[in-house]
Formats: C-alpha cells, sequence, structure tokens
C-alpha cells in the first residue's frame, strides 16, 4: 500500500498541485517527428515484407525498431521538454537513456506485425497490447527520470486511461495499416503516408493523455522562468531524422541491391533456358527483322546467329509463306486476324543449303509501349513425321513383299474410280491368284514360300506401269490396278505380260520353282455406277472361272 501511495496521488489537497503548461510549437514538433518516424517504419516494413531471405528481414526491422524507437523517444522527450512548470527541472541522464529501451521493444513489435502480409484479429490485438505497453512503458519510466523539488504522483483514474488509450490507440494504427494496404485507390506512397500519420498521431496521443495523468505535488519557486534548451531540441530533432534516413537508406539501398541480384539471377536463368532449349527461338521485330536467336536455331537452319541478326525471317520460309510473310505481318499490325499470333501449327521452314524440313511452330507477341516484338518457338518435327509415315505404311503395306496392302486397295481403288468418272477413263482391276502354291509352301518349307512370294512381288511391278497400283491381296493373292486405259485389249496386254513373267522358273535357295498363276479381268467404265467392291468381285469371279477351266489362263466377266 505504502508503495502505491509513493506512485499515485489520491483525496489528496488539490491546493497543493503544481500546475503547467505547454509550448506548442514544441508539441508540435514532437507529432511531426512522431509522423516522420512512424512513415519511415511504414516503409522499412515494406522492405521487410518484400524481402525473400530471413536475414534480410530481421535486418530490416531490427534497424527500422531502432529509428522508430529512438523516434519515439525523441517524441516523448521533446514533449517533456514542452511542459513548463514554475521549478527547476533536470533529468536523471542514465534513467532517461534507459527509457528508450521499452521504445525500441514496442518497435519492434509493431514492425514484427506490420512486416506480414496478413494477420488474425487476435494477432492484432496482442500486437496492440505489447506495443501499447511498451511505449506506456517507455513514458512512465522516462518520467521518472525527472529530477525537480516537487513530488511527482499521477492519478489513478488518468493512469488507466492512458494505459487503456496506448493499447486501443496502437491497434487502431496496426488495422488501419492493414485496413489500407487493401485500397486500391491511395497506391503504396499514400498508404505510407496515411498510415504513418495515423501511428504518428497515435503515438503523439498516448504521451499526452499520460502527461494529463502526472500530478506535481510542491510550490512554486518565485521568480523562475522556464527555459528551453534550444541545443538541446536542435540536437534530438537532427540525429533522430539522420538516423532515421540512415537507416531507411540503408534499406533501400540493400533492398535495391538484393532486386538487382534477383534480377541478374532472373536473367541469367532466362538466358541458361534460352541458350540450351532444344528447340528454336527466334525473336523479331515489328519488321521482320531477327532481333535475336539461340544456339538451337543455328542448328535447325545451318545459319551462323551473325548471319541471322539483322534480316528479314522469310529467309527461313519457303514459297509460298515468304512471299506472303511481309503482307501478313503488315495487316496483322493494322488490325488483322490473328490467324498465327497465339495458335500453334505445323507448316515447313528452309535451310541455309535450301532444303526443306516439317516444323511446328508458335508465336507470341510482346507489347512495351510502343515495341511490339514477336517471338517465335520452332520444333523440328522431321522425326515425328518420319515416324508417322513409317506408322502409315505399316498400317497400309504388306509386311513380306512391301506391297501395298488390301487396306490401301480399300482406300485408293475409289479414288481412282472418281477420277474415271471425271476424266471419263478406263480403269481395269487384275486378279491374280497363284496355281500350285500351297504345294510348293508344304514340299519346300514356309521360307522358301516366303521367298516366292517375294520374287512375285518383284516381278508383278517389273511389268506394271508407274501409274498403276500392284496390291497383295492376302497370302497368293494379289491384285493390280491399271489407270487411264483406252480399251480393254490395253489390260490383256498386261494380263499376258504378267502370266509370262510369272511362269518363269525361279531360283529360290538352290531350288529352281515353277509357278502358274489364274487371273481374272474387271472393268471401270466411267459412269458405269459400280462400286469398288463390286469390281472387285467381278475379277475375283473371272479368276475362279479360269481355274475352273484349267488354271494358268487370263479371263474376263464384262
Amino acid at each position: 500500500m505504502l508503495e502505491l501511495e509513493r506512485f499515485f496521488w489520491a483525496n489528496g489537497d488539490p491546493a497543493l498541485l503544481m500546475m503547467g503548461e505547454y509550448h506548442y510549437g514544441l508539441v508540435a514538433l514532437s507529432v511531426l517527428i512522431a509522423i516522420l518516424v512512424s512513415c519511415i517504419a511504414m516503409q522499412i516494413a515494406g522492405i521487410a515484407r518484400d524481402s525473400h531471405t530471413a536475414l534480410f528481414r530481421q535486418m530490416a526491422i531490427a534497424t527500422g525498431s531502432l529509428a522508430l524507437g529512438a523516434g519515439i523517444w525523441s517524441m516523448h522527450f521533446i514533449g517533456m521538454l514542452a511542459f513548463k512548470l514554475c521549478t527547476p527541472v533536470s533529468y536523471d541522464p542514465f534513467l532517461t537513456a534507459l527509457s528508450v529501451v521499452p521504445a525500441i521493444l514496442a518497435s519492434w513489435i509493431a514492425l514484427e506485425m506490420l512486416a506480414k502480409d496478413s494477420v488474425s484479429p487476435n494477432q492484432l490485438m496482442v500486437g496492440g497490447v505489447l506495443m501499447g505497453a511498451g511505449i506506456g512503458a517507455m513514458h512512465y519510466s522516462g518520467m521518472g527520470a525527472m529530477q525537480m523539488a516537487p513530488m511527482l504522483r499521477f492519478d489513478p483514474l488518468w493512469f488507466a486511461i492512458s494505459i487503456v488509450v496506448s493499447v486501443v490507440l496502437a491497434w487502431l494504427a496496426l488495422w488501419l495499416r492493414f485496413g489500407l494496404h487493401q485500397s486500391r485507390y491511395l497506391g503504396n506512397g499514400g498508404t505510407i503516408a496515411l498510415s504513418g500519420t495515423a501511428m504518428g498521431v497515435a503515438v503523439a496521443s498516448m504521451h499526452y493523455v499520460a502527461m494529463n495523468a502526472a500530478r506535481f505535488i510542491g510550490e512554486e519557486v518565485a521568480g523562475h522562468e522556464h527555459s528551453l534548451d534550444t541545443d538541446l531540441i536542435i540536437g534530438i530533432t537532427i540525429v533522430t531524422v539522420v538516423l532515421g534516413g540512415i537507416v531507411l537508406a540503408v534499406n533501400l539501398s540493400l533492398r535495391f541491391r538484393m532486386l538487382y541480384k534477383q534480377l541478374h539471377l532472373s536473367e541469367a536463368r532466362q538466358k541458361a533456358v534460352f541458350d540450351t532449349a532444344v528447340d528454336g527461338i527466334i525473336t523479331i521485330d515489328r519488321r521482320g527483322i531477327i532481333v535475336s536467336v539461340n544456339p538451337s536455331v543455328e542448328r535447325l537452319f545451318g545459319w551462323e546467329q551473325s548471319e541471322l541478326i539483322g534480316r528479314n525471317i522469310k529467309m527461313l520460309m519457303p514459297d509460298p509463306q515468304r512471299s506472303a510473310h511481309d503482307q501478313y505481318l503488315a495487316n496483322y499490325l493494322s488490325g488483322g486476324p490473328k490467324r498465327v499470333i497465339g495458335i500453334g501449327r505445323e507448316t515447313t521452314a528452309m535451310r541455309k543449303d535450301g532444303s526443306i524440313f516439317p516444323i511446328r511452330l508458335a508465336v507470341g507477341e510482346l507489347r512495351l509501349d510502343d515495341l511490339v516484338m514477336f517471338v517465335g518457338f520452332i520444333t523440328d518435327i522431321s522425326e515425328q513425321k518420319r515416324i508417322e509415315q513409317l506408322l502409315e505404311r505399316e498400317a497400309t503395306h504388306d509386311a513380306l513383299t512391301d506391297l501395298p496392302n488390301r487396306r490401301r486397295l480399300s482406300a485408293s481403288l475409289p479414288r481412282a474410280m472418281a477420277r474415271a468418272d471425271r476424266t471419263g477413263g478406263l480403269i481395269g482391276l487384275l486378279f491374280i491368284d497363284l496355281d500350285g502354291f500351297k504345294k510348293i509352301n508344304d514340299d519346300l518349307g514356309h521360307d522358301i514360300g516366303d521367298e516366292l512370294l517375294k520374287e512375285v512381288a518383284q516381278r508383278l511391278l517389273s511389268v506394271s506401269r508407274r501409274s498403276d497400283l500392284v496390291v497383295r491381296l492376302a497370302g497368293d493373292e494379289f491384285v493390280m490396278v491399271l489407270e487411264g486405259l483406252h480399251a480393254d485389249a490395253e489390260a490383256r496386254q498386261v494380263a499376258e505380260k504378267t502370266l509370262a513373267a510369272l511362269c518363269e522358273p525361279m531360283d529360290l535357295e538352290g531350288h529352281t520353282v515353277t509357278v502358274r498363276a489364274s487371273i481374272g479381268m474387271a472393268f471401270y467404265r466411267a459412269g458405269c455406277g459400280l462400286s469398288a467392291e463390286a469390281v472387285l468381285h467381278q475379277a475375283d469371279l473371272a479368276m475362279y472361272a479360269v481355274k475352273k477351266r484349267g488354271k494358268c489362263s487370263i479371263a474376263s466377266l464384262n
């Protein structure tokens, strides 16, 4: 109880109280200092929040806490100097210096909070309580450093009000910072200025509300005139401003250095990706002039980089793309349709040696103010096309003889008939079946049988014309499609040559083999209306008619 009586003043004689007054110029200065260092702290908190490393974040918070704490302490001390009493007042140097510690701790709590992207209501409340308590501790410990004849006591009610005001205003300043951070209208500078002003006013309000709790008990000194230590006030102000400026400058310098390092690293990564990309990457300007190429372009096209830079991209295009490129680019830039931009497509390109190869091309557009650039990503799909052609050939050709198969015949014969309808032409179809192949296959083995089929295929090709289609239908059955005939007799001539070629003896792995064939003929005449299946069926029937008559001959049903 005795300790409380030494701290609080209650139920005393009001006549014993000394009244003081403020120098309002210094009050205004203290508020301005609080606002200035709060704005600096807001800027440093933003630097810490954007930091990508824990070390740099903690350095920013630590140095910012020092600047903000020193600024709050300076505001408090100048505010104390602004208070005039009719009695000499001095300050204990040690306690005065020690009172800055709670201010720095309160500032550290505030900056830790402000450096977060977001906080929960509970975190905001805890931060407000700790910050307010820290500033209150600084204020009352600083007032405890006063050395004077009158006794210093505090009104219990106003003491409680000052603590509540400290906590509420601290919470409000933090809440306002995060609330303004969501604003789309103020911008970063406006947010820092407004939230910094709010925090500065809050800090100053805490001080002057707490000063209202002070009670000075004693007698005025007659004739005492309160004098301002102008040099001390100017010195504190200059040191505070310079310290805040140095801390801000150092953090901005480190921030810019970090950003430069990140930019340099990003450029290095992009260059590494650009240089090591398997696909060719070409950048051109709005006139189609090549600005840059990566090493893969040199490999794909055979040109050196120095030979490409500054030349028109159309040098890498075959006709008709080469002739149309400049006009297409001009049409697009003047508002024409986007037929290429943002769309991957297959096309062809031309190497330095003039050879044409298939590519997949994707083009992107880059606009920076008035600068227009186009970036092309080029993939050589020659191997893909080769595999596709190989798969297509495997699907449409016989694996043993490499002749077109039934699937190819089903696709090609209707097209040939359509051409005949357009031109008034005549198509002959020869259905060839080997006589005695089963006996040869059984007597000499399947290997000899396979060799025989391959030899038959070669002999059929040797007697066919370049426009004819020779097909292995199945087993020992073959078909020849003869286009561009003028008369039925031409088909018979080809059939006779075919029969003669097949009847010649064959030397197959030391075995002399003679084979015969039955050939049925059918015709498709322009406008006759027969289907491909019908014509093939007629030729098949004709072939079986030959076999019934004794084989090794030629017959036609129409």
